[in-house]
């Protein structure tokens, strides 16, 4: 009885991976969201290719590189508080820090979205129960997280890549320096539209949102790839 309980809880519950529209269209070709250091470089409109380095996060040594989710649908302050990133000159290979306050590490990652998982439907584990949580690197995390008023106890991790397909929610901020989510499931039949795109099309590019449509033609025609509108 005590399992068929926790089922239960879980088909209701939905947990949320949080990003931006910096890199969606990197999350639409792929189809999954990626575990913690193995996503692409955005391409931002002003600055060029930004990462996020994951070793300035944690040194990835306790435990094995994850992908991160919430059950709590505001956005992460661990994500607006501040953070390292780096440039990278597309011609020198030329790496240039960042460091960023809450309203640069906003106007940089463009529109907040969220995606919407039910819990059930995805190898996820609650973070406080995963093998990390009481090491060094994620007591580490815990504290950043709690100084900024995030609790971890909400999180939940994969060390596999989720099936984005998988999604059931699709949230969207309109304004970039005061993010504020907004629900706009329509979204996700497109959504599901360019992924399954994606999947049946070798190389298929999807250009940033930010892109107007004759540039990503160009683009597209220059690399020599079919390409969709996101």
């Amino acid at each position: 009885m005590g399992e068929a309980k926790r089922r239960r809880e879980n088909a209701a519950q939905t947990v949320y991976h949080h990003s931006s529209t910096l890199r969606t269209n990197l999350i639409w070709m792929t189809g999954f969201i990626e575990v913690e250091g193995k996503s692409q470089g955005a391409i931002h409109p002003k600055l060029g290719e930004i990462k996020t380095d994951a070793i300035t996060r944690r040194a990835m040594n306790d435990f094995p590189a994850v992908s991160w989710f919430t059950t709590k649908i505001d956005v992460p302050k661990t994500l607006t508080s501040g953070a390292t990133l780096f440039t990278t000159d597309m011609t020198t290979g030329e790496r240039k820090e960042i460091k960023s306050t809450s309203d640069h590490v906003n106007a940089m990652a463009l529109n907040r979205v969220a995606l919407g998982f039910p819990l059930a439907r995805i190898p996820v584990v609650p973070w406080r129960e995963y093998q990390g949580y009481s090491t060094s690197e994620g007591r580490e995390l815990n504290e950043s997280a709690r100084d900024v008023g995030d609790n971890p106890d909400d999180w939940y991790v994969s060390e596999n890549p989720v099936d984005v397909l998988n999604a059931s929610e699709f949230w969207l901020s309109p304004s970039i320096l005061n993010p504020k989510l907004k629900r706009v499931d329509a979204y996700l039949s497109e959504i599901q539209r360019m992924v399954t795109m994606c999947r049946q099309t070798k190389g298929c590019f999807i250009p940033p949102s930010w892109l107007k449509p004759e540039d990503a033609m160009r683009v597209a025609k220059k690399l020599g790839l079919p390409v969709s509108q996101s």
